[in-house]
């Protein structure tokens, strides 16, 4: 039997058995997401391909065990160092358990949810809450492959995961230093993030204002008229132009989607949105501009990256289009016309659904609805 005749059976046979309230919430697949998703998964080839490719590598890992590490040690550190080899190694887990949450969401089997929890459980239990928000971003997956599962837990489970990911939050939030010149660039934007995705896990009403009053501000402060960014200015590099709306925009989405907040055209006191800075980055990804790459960066470790000779971080370097992959991907979440850029970004030109997030968009985007 073919693979996706296989799948099809799978899906129908699992059909609405979902109770209500058996899923999560808009920081990963509501319980409408997940019937919508098992229709298209059941309705149209390339979502079931994509649907197989998620089960292959859950099976994969089936037997993996995790390797958390009590500390994640991205920030500052250079390509090759100890302290980047380590967590480089141990991060290896975040796509695996992502993999096993999304391959519980589409076929149901208990092996896949047991695996998920089992490195949820090890990784709550081991690492300890970063300060730093360019460690924690790396956080992302494990929350919203928590946020699928996290129902499925048992309370003596539960509570304590929630209680980690709350001081994860908490953690960033104390952490974040008014008098530092990271208070209004990228470590923001991703600080935010991973607060917002907290914040919409546990439920939180009062973490999610915070969030979005904190989310304005910074949109004020680091959002430029021309389309820029602040950390394009400070580093003079598309590479965190597009690093510093990639936060950005999965915090909009979380707004749009729980509340209807359109976050992306939200204008800025000097006339600036998401929308124009998505749009600066539009001509380099189509090569109809270059841009040569922290020429005139203010950052120092930006030039110990180009002396370590780190890829993508050559001083002068030309920005490479496909670096934008991501960051148009969630941008087409609020503008379906980008999706051919995807595309040919992807190496899929005429693709339906060229990335998991294209998929993920059309799964979960207003419109989708009935």
């Amino acid at each position: 039997m073919k693979k996706t005749v296989w799948y099809f059976l799978i899906i129908a046979a699992i059909g609405l058995a979902a109770a209500p309230s058996s899923w999560a919430g808009v920081a990963s697949l509501t319980d409408e997401d997940v019937l919508r998703l098992r229709a298209l998964v059941q309705s149209l080839p390339e979502a079931a391909q994509w649907a197989q490719g998620i089960e292959k590598q859950a099976d994969q890992a089936l037997n993996d065990i995790p390797h958390p590490v009590a500390q994640i040690q991205t920030a500052g550190k250079l390509q090759g160092s100890s302290e980047k080899t380590q967590t480089q190694e141990a991060l290896k887990d975040m796509p695996r358990l992502q993999s096993e949450a999304l391959a519980y969401v589409l076929t149901g089997r208990e092996e896949y949810l047991q695996q998920a929890q089992a490195y949820i459980l090890s990784w709550s239990r081991t690492c300890q809450p970063p300060d730093n928000p360019i460690d924690a971003t790396n956080l992302e997956p494990l929350f919203v492959a928590y946020d699928i599962v996290r129902l499925h837990f048992l309370a003596e489970n539960r509570d304590p995961i929630d209680q980690w990911v709350r001081s994860v939050a908490q953690t960033l939030a104390s952490s974040d230093d008014p008098k530092k010149g990271t208070y209004w660039n990228n470590w923001k934007s991703h600080r935010l993030k991973i607060i917002g995705l907290a914040a919409f896990t546990l439920n939180d009403a009062t973490l999610e204002k915070w969030t979005l009053d904190a989310l304005k501000a910074l949109l004020e402060r680091n959002l430029n008229a021309d389309g820029t960014t602040l950390d394009f200015l400070e580093r003079d590099a598309l590479h965190y132009q597009v690093y510093d709306l990639e936060p950005l925009l999965t915090t909009a989405i979380l707004y749009q989607r729980a509340q209807g907040l359109d976050l992306y055209d939200l204008k800025t006191s000097n006339g600036s949105s998401l929308r124009q800075c998505v749009a600066f980055v539009v001509p380099f990804a189509k090569g109809d501009k270059t841009h040569a790459e922290y020429v005139h960066t203010k950052v120092k470790f930006d030039l110990q990256r180009a002396q370590n000779h780190e890829k993508g971080h050559g001083i002068g370097e030309p920005f490479d289009p496909k670096a934008a992959l991501k960051c148009l991907a969630l941008a087409q979440y609020f503008q379906p016309d980008l999706k051919p850029l995807v595309g040919q970004l992807a190496g899929k030109p005429e693709a339906a659904y060229p990335t998991l997030q294209i998929l993920l968009n059309d799964v979960t985007h207003p419109a989708a609805k009935p």
